[in-house]
């Protein structure tokens, strides 16, 4: 199951950012901007966000910023958050709404690309 506490926090967070809607697995909760994710639940506990990867470069020098890996992985646009407290995200909102900009802008280009 996703971190009940975690999930109901970043969700009542975001819940006002127009165009987000969220669904819910047995593992993990994602956060989409259309048909695009930009952030979801790790199991165990813990947020990925997807951002610019010099942005991730910045973020990772302060604490409780990791770049995610998944496997054996290193993700180039994604970041993994984990704070103590599922309300310490609420300093994060600022990154959530880099996030959908950032999956917004790619889809855009992606459909540039195909004209």
């Amino acid at each position: 199951m996703p971190d009940a506490d975690l999930v109901a926090a970043v969700s009542k967070l975001i819940a006002a950012l127009p165009g987000v809607t969220e669904v819910k697995t047995p593992i993990h909760a994602t956060f989409l901007t259309g048909k695009k994710i930009f952030a979801f639940t790790r199991h165990g506990g813990g947020m990925a966000l997807k951002l610019p990867r010099e942005r991730i470069a910045e973020l990772i020098q302060l604490d409780d910023f990791a770049p995610l890996i998944m496997g054996k992985r290193t993700m180039k646009e994604w970041i993994f958050i984990d704070h103590k407290s599922p309300a310490d995200y609420k300093k994060d909102l600022g990154l959530f709404r880099e996030a959908i900009t950032f999956v917004t802008a790619e889809k855009k280009k992606a459909a540039a690309k195909k004209k």
